[in-house]
């Protein structure tokens, strides 16, 4: 039987404004049957706790251990459980996740609701729905959160509940009877639908509470479009700092159309003096896109006291400076900041200036590596430039993370013979990012005849800390194989058939399809001893457990934050033990993003380098607010020594990186760091 779209939203309506009761219900019997009162925890207990992590690890399907964990008396145990289900896709129990909607322990069924998120779980949308409607705040809020990462199949769920088609939203839906983080949670998790409904989170955009008022000037700035920006330019006066951020943000010129320009100069001239200068650095970067209009107020952001917000404007200057040289030479000796020079001397070139030629050729010959391999990456970019010889110079350096750098100049490899000469020397280098590149390149069009090439080259890495050339090597034979499996002459054969299986789960997947390894792919993955993970769970999960705290100290002072042991234990353990042994005295931070993140972690100090090891993603309910401590990663599943700080709260990566503490103190020095800050040591306390 078809219905209207009409009858459908009613159905729907009238189930979540029931909900509230039935989940109330439910919740009330579920209080009756729970006892109350703390629960030892035995040795098997402990002994379960190490293996659910060694079953997180291996993202096993061990439905027995799943099933004592959510058996549990102890409420910490059952969450455990119930994260590492939605966690590792074990799909068998969603069903009882959805049973833990209801769970006496909030913190319990809670964590259901945000594991049915990360699960993407469309045949709990209904549950989630009526867990908004009733649960208490802290579980309405990660159903909301659950319905926004399931997506498009909750977006009838979504509107509904925030009274989309009522006369009175604010009045008469369900999210106006939630407290405001709850509907705020409902806001952001329309940001996630194919098309952003405008009209239903405009509606919400003169609700007196800060929390609101952030969700609201996110989601409808994140998309930059014309209709949201109507909404957003009243708020750009908000008292609240974080919604001028968002706004700021989202008024560059392509998304404000013609009628709402010349208010959107007015309001980012306005925001450019803003008080916050994270409120200015977003908006001189939505000023650049103004051009010529707007560049007496834009030259304030290239003089502004905080040195984050001079790269930000750096970074924007090519519209506003476009070939007049003079302006880009004053930019230049104002400001002596590497950052902000680095960033002129691309800007330039990108704008087809050659305002700052003596810059480049003096930094050719600077002692310090990174002043070099600007150079390089400048001259690459002017008009006519010979982008191949630029690269086979930087290959001369002595210092591999030029070597590693050159390799973004050279010709793709696919046609060109004198560039697979090249890069099949590389393959001889000492540093292991120089051979990884090398064989990234080369397998843009991977052959049969230079297989044994790669598993020299894998051999060779045997030896290396890190996985990447490894990694690099086994893609290569792979990408060959697939390519031209037929052409792979016998000695070849046999070589590949007597290369031992690695013990690494994620070096087996990579030549998963390479028929001469197909033994490897029976290997078990292997993960530590059970031990190691015992021990884990005795120092962070035990009842009581102290949390550590650790003060990451640089040249411009102290940060010193709160690690989340028990939420990520694994990531918390891992992070300490390097702390302990040293391994961050003296990195820099490589990456910092004005307004956005500072990241920190790699000795090597470009970026490219990491522990030795990786890390699964350990997702946690922790959000990314403003001063979250997160593993960076570069791909699912490879976190390792390298993490970040937050400028300000980053909704759209939450339950897709790790947050494994918060910052406590040192906000102005977070704040304060540029790229290139060092770092003196991190303790642990």
């Amino acid at each position: 039987m078809h219905t209207s779209p009409a009858s459908s939203r009613h159905r729907s309506r009238v189930l979540l404004t029931l909900a509230g009761s039935l989940y109330l219900g439910a919740c009330a019997a579920g209080s009756r049957a729970a006892g109350t009162g703390a629960v030892p925890v035995s040795a098997d207990d402990m002994r379960d706790d190490a293996r659910l992590l060694a079953l997180f690890d291996t993202r096993g399907q061990d439905t027995l251990l799943i099933d004592r964990m959510l058996a549990s008396t102890t409420p910490a145990r059952r969450a455990r459980g119930v994260l590492v289900v939605g966690q590792n896709a074990i799909r068998a129990r969603y069903p009882a996740l959805r049973r833990l909607l209801v769970d006496a322990d909030t913190a319990v069924a809670a964590s259901a609701a945000y594991a049915l998120g990360l699960a993407k779980d469309s045949a709990s949308i209904v549950a989630l729905g009526r867990a908004f409607a009733g649960a208490p705040d802290v579980v309405a809020r990660e159903a909301a959160w659950a319905l926004g990462e399931i997506g498009e199949p909750s977006r009838t769920v979504i509107l509904i509940a925030l009274g989309d088609g009522t006369a009175q939203p604010r009045v008469s839906s369900t999210a106006a009877q939630r407290a405001p983080l709850v509907r705020a949670e409902m806001l952001l998790s329309a940001v996630k639908l194919r098309g952003v409904p405008v009209a239903a989170v405009a509606a919400w955009a003169s609700d007196t509470a800060d929390a609101v008022a952030r969700a609201v000037s996110y989601t409808l700035g994140r998309p930059r479009v014309a209709a949201g920006v109507r909404v957003l330019l009243p708020l750009a006066s908000h008292r609240d700092e974080f919604v001028r951020q968002h706004v700021a943000r989202a008024l560059i010129r392509d998304s404000v159309g013609d009628a709402q320009a010349a208010a959107a100069r007015e309001a980012l001239a306005v925001l450019l003096t803003d008080a916050s200068p994270r409120v200015r650095a977003n908006a001189v970067r939505s000023a650049a896109t103004y051009g010529a209009s707007m560049r007496a107020a834009f030259d304030k952001g290239l003089r502004d006291p905080d040195a984050n917000v001079r790269v930000a404007a750096t970074e924007s200057v090519g519209a506003m400076f476009a070939r007049d040289a003079a302006a880009w030479q004053g930019a230049w000796a104002q400001d002596t900041l590497f950052t902000v020079r680095r960033a002129l001397l691309v800007a330039a070139r990108r704008a087809g200036s050659d305002a700052l030629t003596a810059g480049e050729e003096a930094w050719k010959s600077a002692p310090d590596w990174r002043y070099r391999a600007a150079s390089f990456e400048a001259r690459a970019l002017a008009p006519g430039a010979d982008r191949a010889a630029l690269g086979r110079a930087m290959l001369a350096d002595g210092d591999s993370h030029v070597r590693a750098a050159a390799l973004a100049l050279l010709p793709a490899a696919a046609d060109d013979s004198g560039s697979r000469a090249v890069f099949r020397g590389l393959l001889g280098d000492a540093d292991v990012f120089v051979r990884a590149g090398a064989l990234r390149a080369l397998a843009r069009s991977a052959r049969a005849s230079e297989i044994p090439a790669a598993l020299l080259a894998y051999n060779r890495a045997a030896r290396d800390a890190e996985a990447d050339a490894r990694a690099a090597a086994l893609r290569y034979i792979a990408a060959a194989w697939t390519r031209d499996s037929a052409a792979v002459d016998g000695a070849t054969l046999a070589s590949l058939r007597a290369l031992p299986s690695s013990a690494d789960p994620a070096s087996r997947a990579l030549v998963d399809r390479v028929t001469p390894l197909a033994s490897w792919r029976a290997v078990a993955a292997e993960p530590r001893p059970l031990a190691d993970y015992e021990r884990i769970a005795r120092r962070w999960l035990a009842p009581g457990a102290r949390m550590p705290v650790a003060v990451i100290r640089t040249d411009r002072g102290d940060v010193t934050l709160q690690l989340l042991a028990s939420d990520a234990p694994l990531v918390v353990d891992a992070f300490v033990t390097l702390a302990q042994k040293g391994f961050y005295r003296g990195s820099r931070f490589h990456r910092v993003v004005p307004n956005f993140v500072a990241q920190d972690g790699d000795p090597r100090g470009d970026g490219s380098g990491g522990p030795g090891f990786a890390l699964r993603d350990s997702y946690t309910r922790q959000r990314h607010e403003r001063g979250c401590l997160g593993l960076a990663t570069s791909g699912p599943d490879t976190g390792g020594s390298q993490y970040y700080l937050c400028h300000s709260a980053q909704p759209h990566l939450d339950g897709h990186y790790t947050v494994f503490g918060t910052v406590l103190r040192g906000f102005d020095v977070m704040d304060a760091i540029v790229q290139g800050d060092r770092v003196l040591n991190v303790e642990i306390r």
